[in-house]
C-alpha cells in the first residue's frame, strides 16, 4: 500500500520528471529505428555523438545491438562506449531496450565509477603537485649550482689575470730597471776616473731615479701581493684629512717641480674622517704621482675636496694627456691592457690604480675616473664620514 502510494505520488510529477531526464546533462537518451535512423536524442546524448549518430555507438556497436535476443525488452545492460576511434570517447552505464522496430538507449554516469575517477584524478593531481614541487627544488638547486660555477669561473679568471700580471711585472717591469742600474753602475765603475763631476752626477741622478721608481714598484707589488692573500685589513682611526693631504703634497711636490708642473691644493673646510691613514696616503700618493706622470710641462695637477652630507669627495685632476673612452671602465681592473709611458718616459705597471680601488673599497668608499683624450683626467673617490 505504501509502495503504491509512492508510485501514485511520483505519477503526479511524471511530466516534470520526464522533462528533467530529457534536459539532463548527465542522463543520456536516444531512440533509433532498426535501420539506424535517429528518431530522438536529448542534448546530453547529442553532445557525445561524433558525425553519424548510429556509428557513434562503438562498443557494443549498433549492428551488434540489433542482433541481440529481444525476447525481453531489455537487450543490453552495462557500459556503452560512445564517440569515435580518433578522439576521446565516453562510456556510460547504459540500459538498452528493443520494442518492435525501435531501440531505446538510456544511461548515465555511474556514481561509483565517477567517485573512483575523482579519487584517481585527486591522486594524480597530488602526484603532479609533488612532482612540480620537486621540479622547483631541482631547478633551485640547478640555479644555485650554476651560480656557484659562474662565481668560481669569475674567481678563476681573476686569478689567471692576477698571475699573468704578476709574471709580467717580474719579467719586464722589474727586470728593465735592474738592467739600467747595472748599465749605469758598470759605466761608473769602469770609467769614473775619466768622467767629469757633472757626468758622474748625471749618472748618479739616473741611478737614483731608477732606484726610486723600482722601490715604489716593489712597494706596490708587495702591498698588492698582501691584498691577494687577504693579509691586509683596514685600521680605522680618526684622521684629519687636510693633514694627510698636506703630507702627501709635500712628498709629491719635488716631482712636480722637476717636471715644471703646478701642483695646487683647493681644499674644502677641514674635516675629520674615520679611515685607515696609511691606505688613504697610498691612494692619494698613487693618484697624484699618476697625474704628474701623464701631465706635460707647465700643466696643472689639482687636489681638491668637497664635504658632502655623509661622505667626503676627494678629487685629483690634471690637464694631462687624458684617457681613451674604451679604457675608462677597466682602468681599475687587473685585466686592463692600457700601458703607456709618462710624458717624461716614466714607466708604470697599472698596479697603483688597482691598489687605489682596493684600498678605497676596503674603507667603504667608491672610486671612478672622468677623462677626455687630450684634455686631462679627474680621479674621484669618496670616504664615508
Amino acid at each position: 500500500m505504501q509502495h503504491k502510494n509512492k508510485t501514485d505520488r511520483l505519477s503526479n510529477w511524471r511530466s516534470e520528471l520526464d522533462l528533467s531526464i530529457f534536459e539532463s546533462d548527465s542522463f543520456y537518451v536516444a531512440l533509433y529505428e532498426l535501420d539506424g535512423t535517429l528518431i530522438y536524442a536529448n542534448q546530453a546524448m547529442v553532445y557525445l555523438f561524433k558525425n553519424n549518430p548510429k556509428d557513434s555507438l562503438i562498443n557494443p556497436s549498433f549492428e551488434e545491438l540489433i542482433t541481440l535476443d529481444y525476447a525481453t525488452k531489455l537487450v543490453f545492460e552495462g557500459f556503452l562506449t560512445i564517440g569515435d576511434y580518433s578522439s576521446i570517447n565516453m562510456s556510460i552505464n547504459a540500459k538498452i531496450y528493443r520494442k518492435d522496430t525501435e531501440i531505446l538507449v538510456t544511461g548515465g554516469v555511474d556514481t561509483h565509477h565517477l567517485i573512483m575517477q575523482n579519487e584517481s584524478v585527486h591522486l594524480l593531481n597530488r602526484e603532479i603537485g609533488n612532482l612540480q614541487r620537486k621540479l622547483i627544488q631541482e631547478k633551485q638547486l640547478l640555479e644555485n649550482t650554476l651560480k656557484e660555477l659562474n662565481n668560481a669561473n669569475t674567481q678563476l679568471e681573476a686569478l689567471n689575470a692576477t698571475k699573468n700580471k704578476f709574471f709580467s711585472i717580474i719579467a719586464h717591469d722589474l727586470r728593465n730597471p735592474f738592467t739600467s742600474l747595472i748599465g749605469f753602475s758598470d759605466l761608473l765603475v769602469t770609467n769614473a776616473p775619466d768622467y767629469s763631476i757633472q757626468k758622474i752626477q748625471k749618472f748618479a741622478l739616473n741611478i737614483h731615479n731608477v732606484s726610486k721608481n723600482t722601490f715604489e714598484l716593489l712597494e706596490n707589488l708587495l702591498t698588492w701581493s698582501r691584498l691577494q692573500t687577504a693579509n691586509i685589513t683596514p685600521q680605522i682611526v680618526d684622521v684629519e684629512l687636510h693633514e694627510v693631504i698636506n703630507d702627501v703634497f709635500n712628498l709629491c711636490h719635488p716631482i712636480a717641480v722637476s717636471k715644471k708642473i703646478n701642483l695646487i691644493l683647493q681644499l674644502d673646510t677641514a674635516v675629520n674622517l674615520k679611515a685607515d691613514r696609511q691606505m688613504l696616503q697610498t691612494v692619494l700618493r698613487n693618484l697624484i704621482t699618476n697625474s704628474l706622470k701623464f701631465t706635460h710641462e707647465d700643466g696643472i695637477v689639482t687636489i681638491s675636496t668637497q664635504n658632502k652630507e655623509n661622505e667626503t669627495l676627494i678629487i685629483v685632476s690634471d690637464t694631462g694627456i687624458g684617457i681613451k673612452r674604451e679604457y675608462l671602465d677597466k682602468l681599475f681592473s687587473i685585466d686592463c691592457e692600457l700601458s703607456m709611458d709618462g710624458t717624461a718616459k716614466e714607466k708604470g705597471t697599472g698596479l697603483g690604480l688597482i691598489l687605489c680601488k682596493e684600498f678605497v673599497e676596503k674603507q667603504n668608499g667608491i672610486i671612478w675616473v672622468e677623462s677626455e683624450l687630450g684634455k686631462g683626467s679627474s680621479f674621484k673617490f669618496t670616504i664615508p664620514k
